[in-house]
């Protein structure tokens, strides 16, 4: 039996389903808890990124939970080294939320900076193969810059942008077509002075618009 799909990349779970009967890919060696107390295959496109937490020895397990499994807390077991706990997992571009689980506490990455949210709330956040940087090359006295737009929901607590040079810049992955943007500083929304490209939006304030080409 055979049935060509597209798949993106990243890390998908699959399962045949034979006359009813749910069962994994016989062929595909590669299986994981799904935390439901059965097992699924998985199959994996695209790079790979290699997840890391130091310390942690006398931990039992530790699990890595993010947005792109769906934040299951039993699914993503982490193998343990000879100084802390790594696993190896097919990401798709983008910006990714994750956290450890140690022995069923959650906490956020000690090695990355870059977090959402605050207290039991707080994610880590990594962007992923970016493709494009926005920048700002102004308000260096601002204590606080942001980008947001149609590319992350126009969130206000993601994509913290860091001055360097006197520039403040941020990676992100940015798919193919239109989006519009703006500019956080210290609370204040701004279109890019760098870009004439702008469009009407319902606050009557404009947005910012940027095209990227396939």
């Amino acid at each position: 039996w055979e049935l060509p799909m597209f798949l993106s990349p990243g890390t998908h779970a699959y399962k045949f389903i034979v006359d009813r009967k749910w069962i994994t890919d016989p062929d595909n060696p590669v299986m994981r808890d799904n935390g439901n107390g059965s097992f699924n295959s998985y199959l994996g496109i695209g790079d790979t990124m290699t997840f890391r937490l130091s310390g942690f020895q006398t931990a039992g397990k530790v699990y890595l939970a993010g947005s792109f499994n769906g934040w299951n807390p039993n699914e993503l077991l982490m193998d343990k080294t000879d100084n802390g706990w790594k696993l190896t997992y097919h990401l798709a571009p983008g910006l990714h939320e994750y956290k450890f689980i140690v022995d069923g506490q959650w906490m956020p990455d000690p090695a990355n900076p870059e977090s959402v949210g605050e207290g039991i709330f707080e994610n880590s956040v990594l962007t992923f193969r970016p493709n494009y940087t926005f920048t700002l090359a102004m308000f260096t006295d601002a204590k606080k810059v942001i980008v947001t737009g149609s590319f992350n929901g126009w969130r206000e607590d993601a994509c913290a942008m860091t001055l360097k040079d006197g520039v403040w810049a941020c990676p992100v992955f940015l798919s193919p077509g239109k989006h519009t943007y703006k500019f956080i500083v210290d609370g204040q929304w701004m279109v890019d002075p760098a870009n004439e490209v702008w469009e009407a939006n319902a606050q009557g304030t404009g947005n910012s618009v940027l095209w990227v080409e396939p």
